[in-house]
């Protein structure tokens, strides 16, 4: 394998796959919201997600949440009571959300393949991987910029299971997540289309139909 040629195949690939992105990453964002405010419940139960949209910040396109309390929050020794006018916005930058995804479609693009069913069989397994990227990353994110408010106001050096993890992705976690995701799936496709053409091969040789 020419490292040059996979170095080019990987540039290309990222840059056709930012741009995609760049042309319809807010409308399929938008298709997601419902599901990642639904894991952010399901996640957290001292906060519920009141709106979750897509707005303009500036130049910039962000993720808005605006969140309540629903059930009393110890932060240190501080108790925050839930209070139904409770209310927290937030923001962050939509673009971070699809890096992972980005990095981890280019590399099953740029890596050539064996045969031509291992890139079907790549791209349905895609899918599942692409969906469990982002629901490991955006719900989790979100979630603890709003922990990280009780943290700051009440708690400050504190820190958590959850903040951890969104500390982790913002300081190249998605990189890393997206990388082994996309190792495991390329071994994973060779394997499985290596061992059905070894038994086609197999059946061919002793004549069997």
């Amino acid at each position: 394998m020419n490292p040059g040629r996979l170095a080019l195949r990987f540039v290309a690939a990222l840059c056709l796959i930012g741009a995609l992105v760049l042309w319809q990453g807010e409308a399929l964002m938008q298709h997601l919201l419902p599901s990642i405010a639904l894991t952010m419940d399901l996640i957290d139960r001292h906060h519920n997600v009141l709106s979750l949209d897509i707005t303009k910040t500036g130049a910039d396109t962000v993720i808005r949440l605006e969140a309540g309390i629903r059930q009393l929050i110890l932060t240190g020794t501080h108790v925050t009571y839930a209070d139904p006018r409770a209310r927290a916005v937030i923001t962050t930058p939509l673009a971070t959300f699809w890096l992972a995804p980005t990095l981890f479609i280019a590399l099953l693009a740029a890596w050539p393949a064996q045969r031509t069913a291992e890139w079907l069989l790549r791209a349905l397994c895609a899918l599942p991987a692409l969906a469990l990227l982002l629901a490991l990353d955006a719900p989790f994110v979100l979630d603890a910029l709003l922990w990280a408010l009780h943290r700051d106001a009440h708690d400050p050096g504190g820190s958590s299971p959850i903040l951890a993890w969104s500390a982790f992705l913002k300081s190249g976690g998605r990189f890393v997540l997206a990388g082994l995701l996309a190792v495991m799936l390329l071994g994973l496709t060779r394997r499985v289309t290596s061992r059905s053409a070894c038994g086609t091969e197999r059946e061919r040789a002793t004549g069997a139909p």
